[in-house]
């Protein structure tokens, strides 16, 4: 079968005509007045920028340099307490790259960052070949999936039975210091990344942001919803869908989840649900801000059957979210062993797929702009 990653996904969405919601079924049903002009659009962008994008850009790139900085100390001299030091600063950049990856436009785009950062399943021939060689080429297409924090997953956590054979890797290997300099690569990669994208939003890329307040093709809250929902599918499709065999003809695939090696899938994917729930109603830290939900709210968004549209979302994320939680780590083995639970799962991630990419987009007279191949 086809390998399925998300820089396939992403090369299949450049250059395709735009194009509206899945479905136009919902379009009509979902009432609201979208001639009411009178909500703050930008005093919303303004809560998302400064307590949500900016805040998560910032620990992100905090996280990518303590890994980097994790991955130095155990290169200099590798041993057991730098090997699991430097797989906990890993994990910890997982998780807050969660909450980050829902941002890929702007300066992130410009960089293909989110494909460069998390294309997965790794590609295990290409990284042995890799490493084989000694040579690394970043820009090669044949390394989307031989780069970012899945390549590092596998090269902390899945280059040996357990910690004492990983070590091994890195010391007495006879490829030991190819692969210390290809991790060191993979993870100042990661880095330079995210402190690029962080520099353009602290400099001239927040004021852009926050002035195109329209709902128009190219404006912010139209690339915000995009993002919203595209990075959403990947929760739905590529988290859990293909995994477990719901979006690959019934052949499960309990190694393409998510942190396969570090075992930590479900624990990301709950992460990363949660910021996609927080960003929908503005909340962050800082409060419960103006959101998404506040916006449906103002122009009386309905439902098909007459309820608030707001409401209908905000419980079918709590539906979702429910069922993940029932579900254990590793996922992979929830996959493999319980079946129906995983199942049912994504069925509650699919009814919010609809909500989100159909009923709320054509409330906010809002186009999805990318390419609408996944069949919901």
């Amino acid at each position: 079968m086809r390998k399925i990653t998300l820089g396939a996904l992403l090369l299949f969405a450049t250059g395709l005509i735009l194009v509206q919601s899945c479905s136009k079924s919902g379009a009509g049903n979902n009432g609201g007045d979208k001639s009411d002009n009178t909500f703050d659009r930008k005093a919303l962008l303004t809560n998302m920028s400064a307590n949500i994008i900016l805040p998560a850009y910032t620990s992100f790139q905090a996280s990518a340099s303590a890994l980097n900085d994790a991955v130095i100390a155990f290169n200099s001299s590798p041993d057991a307490a730098k090997l699991t030091a430097a797989q906990n600063a890993f994990t910890a950049a997982y998780k807050q790259w969660q909450s980050t990856s829902e941002f890929d436009f702007g300066p992130a785009n410009q960089i293909n960052f989110r494909v460069s950062v998390n294309t997965y399943p790794a590609d295990l021939s290409q990284i042995s070949a890799n490493i084989n060689s000694g040579a690394y080429n970043p820009g090669l297409l044949a390394n989307l999936a031989a780069k970012g924090l899945p390549a590092i997953d596998y090269l902390l956590f899945g280059a040996g039975a357990d910690n004492a054979a990983i070590l091994t890797q890195y010391t007495t290997d006879s490829h030991a210091a190819n692969r210390k300099t290809y991790l060191a690569a993979l993870a100042l990669e990661i880095k330079t990344s995210a402190t690029t994208v962080l520099s353009s939003w602290n400099g001239a890329y927040k004021s852009t942001f926050l002035s195109a307040d329209g709902t128009d093709v190219g404006s912010s809250l139209g690339q915000l919803v995009n993002q919203l929902v595209y990075d959403y599918e990947i929760i739905k499709n590529y988290e859990i869908g293909v995994p477990a065999g719901v979006q690959s003809m019934g052949t499960v695939f309990p190694q393409k989840v998510q942190a396969y090696y570090s075992k930590t899938s479900l624990q990301l994917t709950l992460l990363h649900i949660q910021a996609m729930q927080n960003l929908y109603l503005g909340k962050s830290a800082a409060g419960d801000g103006l959101g998404l939900d506040d916006y449906l709210a103002k122009i009386n968004a309905k439902y098909s059957d007459g309820k608030p549209l707001n409401d209908v979302i905000k419980a079918q994320f709590a539906a979702a979210i429910a069922k993940l939680q029932v579900l254990t780590d590793p996922l992979a083995d929830n996959i493999r062993n319980n079946p129906t639970a995983v199942t049912a799962a994504y069925t509650e991630l699919q009814k919010l797929t609809v909500l989100l990419k159909t009923d709320m987009t054509s409330s906010l007279g809002i186009l999805i702009t990318f390419g609408d191949n996944d069949g919901d």
